[in-house]
């Protein structure tokens, strides 16, 4: 055993810091757990060592503290049992831990959570060692001390570093009676030396510090004070407060939002009982307002002169407050100059940049008057709601420039990205207004700000005008759907008949900024309103050309408008379907080209009849362009491999894919007699196009993954809405095909093909020999394709659908899982990926393992058959020599902390499915785990009871979340 002392000791660290560090480690590290290490530490500080051996000494007395506490050879007892001279000694080390600490400022960290560490361990009866650590620090503060701004950063960080360092193994329980001893006995003498420093320093460095710990304080009261001791503060805090006459004087920006924070942080310990009255009480709230009020000329000013900081600072300020006292500010009269204020902010050009300050507080204060439910009050602010829709349409305009070059010039899109947060708030407003106001009031306020412009003959700033209202409006639909508000629909109407009967007579009403805005206010809702024979051929007209139009954004607007209309209005499309076949045979290139797909499928598939009728036509536009493509793309990959040619016509043969899973998405599932006719015409069309989707897989997607995940999304559709009118032999081709690929390239999308098919095959007998088939060839190529544990991180896609294929298998022909041959090699790639770190692999291959366990159990309805007995005894009998790994690795894989909260849910449910196995003793398996676990992570009552308790649901979920959160603390710990 190595001896001691002070030439040893402090020669080792000389040697650890001349980067020897091998030499020195070990003894350095038997020194910070031995008996010695506190005295011979605290007798090097009190000589006032080199500061080279003052940061390593504060590192191995940290290292101390941790030691005992883990070894539960606690500093309670040492306390206990040294002399009042060795308490001393440790009030002295605090001592010149601080006298040395300036010297050393990198290395603030370790000095405060010494401090705090000694703090922690002090034992209840030693309150006094306690409160000497905070005394001290604001002693030497006191005195004027050249290390000033260091002490309040410690002062500032002692705090946080008490109650929620989790480094500290110390329970949660300690932590609150800590802080009730420090709230109780010192939390208002700390905040009024603050005051008292905060008055007598005059330099704006040390006070900034100052308003730092002030802001950190009023942080951790906060966080542990009842609402009768706040009221209590309040009161006591009336002649004391920081912000008295504070930001009136205050011309230092930075200064002065640090002021902010701290005033903001005191406005949130007011009790919410005190801030529902309307009341000016305690005083304090009368002191607060007041001080307010004096800044509103320095507000006004700033916004004049764009001093954008300070407009920060205060719109901060005012936002903050009048949200806590925003029932005050409405039912006291005294407060209404605060909210005119407030206005004149909002409206003002210069505050724009302020607007989500700003909207958090117009939404607090329309949610409010609606929980109040007062139609008194609401007709009180009517004439102030006026205003903040005039202010909403100022802050959505756009400027002249982005009005005139928005699609055509690349340059104003950053420009543009600033502008677009704060229309979205505006918009926000509006969905909050519109709740407490009739939406026709709103829409005639907007219209009269129109009828201002002069519609027919609107300048430049008017369609900016029009514009910012068309935003606007896009935010309130929602309510007038929902209210059916047919007044409002009216008013909407009459704008929108206006628009498009001048929108081809102006150039600036066809501006693509105007146009995109249109089309976005339509798709939003707008369409659900549309019913009009008046307006429906202008408005189709209108769509068409934003179809055709170049911008991106104004084609993929004008495509979801026309999806949205031709779904409400399904009788007009199917009147004029040759009319819309051609668009969509014409327009393949555009935006959102889908929009176009679901918008004419929504009407063709609205109905049994409509599907007979129309369903052929409008595939055959998609099989005329693949039979095209498919030779085009032939002839490409004999001459010209890797050309821009060949990867365009590659695209367009995924898109037709794609609009075919669209038209087939909007067929509702129907097993029905009266729905055969249907499901055999999805079935021959599938069937007239298998040659194309077979050439896509087998000669397109070996290379070009994309266009396997297409056909696969159009075979699931048909799959789901065909049943099993889907013929076997089909089905054979399409498995054999898939199959051949698979084994070429891993392309996952080949076994979700599987998946899909045992959750909609699994009750027809004629399939089953197929699926097993089709499980058997896909797992043994998988495996091929996953030789080890690496490569399920490598491959997490291809995780993920093994993994969820073993789930919809187990879940819907479990049977035939448990026939497999590949039983036994599942098992063992389950036991190999428990750990797995990718969050979406895991989360399903945790519920694979928790469908593994379920399955032998008498019977879960996660299961859509009954599973035999006989196969149940099968499985158990080869799982059986699994368990204890299955159980190791899951405790290993909870103790190494999951990097997602819903990973760690899974692992738990996989543990408690285990549990629940009637043919396992589980309270040895969970007896061994933890004794060959780490022992310094649950005391042993905790796993003498946990064991006892094994079968309780409730109290094995606790100790799960016990066990995985102490291995967090060890792991944060290192």
């Amino acid at each position: 055993m190595a001896e001691f002392s002070i030439d040893k000791v402090c020669q080792a660290i000389q040697v650890f810091n001349q980067g020897q560090v091998e030499q020195a480690d070990s003894f350095l590290r038997s020194f910070s757990q031995s008996n010695e290490a506190w005295g011979i530490c605290i007798q090097i500080l009190q000589s006032n060592p080199d500061p080279s051996l003052v940061f390593q000494l504060l590192r191995i007395l940290q290292s101390k503290i941790l030691y005992d506490f883990s070894t539960s050879n606690l500093i309670i007892h040492q306390f206990h049992s040294l002399p009042p001279k060795c308490s001393k000694s440790i009030r002295i080390a605090s001592k010149s831990y601080f006298t040395t600490a300036y010297k050393i400022k990198n290395q603030l960290e370790y000095n405060v959570y010494l401090c705090s560490s000694i703090y922690t361990c002090t034992p209840t009866h030693s309150k006094p060692n306690r409160y000497q650590i905070i005394a001290q620090i604001l002693d030497y503060s006191q005195n004027n001390s050249p290390h000033q701004k260091f002490l309040f950063d410690v002062l500032e960080t002692l705090p946080e570093e008490l109650t929620e360092n989790k480094k500290i193994i110390i329970d949660d329980e300690k932590r609150k009676l800590i802080a009730q001893d420090i709230k109780n006995k010192q939390m208002l003498d700390i905040l009024t030396y603050l005051q008292t420093q905060w008055n007598a320093v005059p330099d704006d460095s040390i006070k900034y510090h100052i308003l730092r710990s002030y802001k950190k304080w009023l942080e951790f009261m906060k966080s542990s004070i009842t609402e009768e001791e706040a009221i209590q503060f309040m009161q006591l805090s009336c002649q004391t407060t920081l912000f008295k006459g504070t930001l009136d004087s205050i011309n230092n920006e930075e200064l002065q939002s640090k002021a902010v924070e701290a005033i903001c942080t005191f406005v949130g310990i007011i009790p919410k009982t005190i801030c529902e009255q309307p009341q000016l009480e305690p005083q304090v709230l009368q002191v607060l307002f007041d001080e307010m009020y004096k800044t509103f000329p320095k507000c006004k000013k700033a916004l004049d002169e764009e001093a954008s900081e300070e407009i920060h600072n205060l719109v901060k300020l005012y936002s903050k407050a009048g949200k806590k006292f925003i029932h005050k500010i409405l039912l006291n009269a005294q407060l209404e100059p605060f909210i005119q204020t407030l206005l004149w902010v909002f409206c003002h050009d210069n505050s724009f940049t302020e607007s989500d300050i700003l909207t958090d507080f117009w939404i607090k204060m329309i949610k409010t008057i609606r929980i109040m439910n007062d139609l008194q009050l609401q007709n009180k602010f009517s004439l102030t709601f006026e205003q903040l829709i005039n202010g909403c349409v100022q802050k959505s305009k756009v400027n002249k420039i982005l009005l005139a070059e928005y699609g055509i010039s690349p340059q104003i899109k950053d420009e543009f990205e600033q502008q677009l947060d704060t229309r979205s708030q505006m918009k926000e407003i509006m969905e909050e207004l519109v709740t407490i106001i009739q939406p026709n009031l709103i829409i005639q306020h907007l219209g009269g700000i129109l009828k201002t412009e002069n519609f027919p003959q609107m300048s430049e700033n008017g369609w900016i005008t029009f514009e910012a209202c068309m935003n606007l409006i896009s935010g309130i639909i929602k309510q007038i759907i929902l209210k059916n508000d047919q007044v409002g629909v009216q008013y909407l109407m009459e704008i929108i008949k206006l628009y498009l009967d001048v929108y081809q007579q102006q150039p600036l009403a066809s501006n693509n900024f105007i146009m995109k805005s249109v089309f976005k206010t339509i798709s939003q809702g707008c369409a659900q309103l549309i019913s009009s024979n008046e307006l429906l051929p202008s408005l189709f007209n209108f769509i068409t050309i934003g179809i055709h139009h170049q911008v991106s954004s104004v084609q993929k607007k004008a495509t979801k408008a026309f999806q949205l209309i031709c779904q409400q209005n399904q009788n007009f499309v199917l009147l004029h379907l040759n009319q819309f076949l051609d668009l969509i045979f014409k327009l393949q290139s555009v935006s959102n080209y889908d929009n176009l797909i679901k918008g004419v499928a929504n009407a063709i598939c609205s109905s049994q009849e409509t599907m007979q009728n129309y369903y052929l036509k409008l595939c055959s536009i998609f099989a005329q362009n693949l039979v095209q493509l498919q030779q085009q793309i032939e002839e490409l990959l004999v001459k010209s491999v890797g050309s821009d040619t060949l990867e365009d016509k590659i695209k367009q043969f995924s898109k037709n894919i794609s609009s075919l899973a669209f038209v087939n998405s909007q067929i509702p599932a129907n097993e029905s007699n009266e729905y055969l006719t249907v499901r055999v015409l999805i079935v021959n069309v599938y069937q007239q196009l298998w040659p194309m989707l077979k050439f896509g897989m087998e000669r397109i997607a070996i290379f070009e993954h994309g266009v396997a995940e297409k056909i696969v999304r159009y075979t699931k559709h048909t799959f789901r809405k065909t049943f099993n009118q889907f013929s076997v032999e089909l089905l054979t081709q399409v498995f054999q095909s898939f199959l051949n690929v698979y084994r070429q390239v891993p392309i996952t999308a080949c076994i979700y093909v599987a998946e899909v098919s045992a959750t909609v095959f699994y009750k027809y007998p004629e399939y089953r020999n197929l699926l097993s088939e089709a499980f058997e060839n896909l797992c043994n190529i998988t495996f091929q394709h996953l030789p080890q544990l690496s490569s399920f991180e490598e491959n997490p896609d291809l995780t993920e659908d093994l993994f969820g294929m073993l789930v919809r298998y187990g879940r819907y022909t479990p049977v035939l899982l448990l026939q497999s041959s590949a039983l036994q090699t599942i098992l063992q790639l389950t036991l190999m990926a428990i750990g797995l770190e990718h969050v979406g692999a895991a989360k399903v291959f945790y519920s694979w393992l928790e469908v593994t366990f379920l399955m032998l159990k008498p019977q879960d309805e996660a299961f859509k058959v009954q599973i035999p007995q006989e196969y149940k005894d099968k499985f158990q009998q080869i799982i059986t020599p699994f368990i204890p790994q299955f159980t190791s690795k899951l405790f290993e894989a909870l103790r190494k902390g999951p990097t997602d909260e819903e990973v760690e849910d899974y692992i738990e449910d996989c543990i408690v499915a285990l549990s629940k196995l009637s043919f396992i003793e589980y309270h040895k398996l969970l007896s061994q785990v933890l004794e060959e676990g780490p022992q310094n992570i649950l005391t042993q009552s905790e796993k003498k009871t946990w064991i006892e308790n094994n079968q309780d649901v409730e109290k094995q979920q606790q100790f799960l979340r016990l066990y995985t959160r102490r291995c967090i603390q060890n792991a944060l710990r290192g």
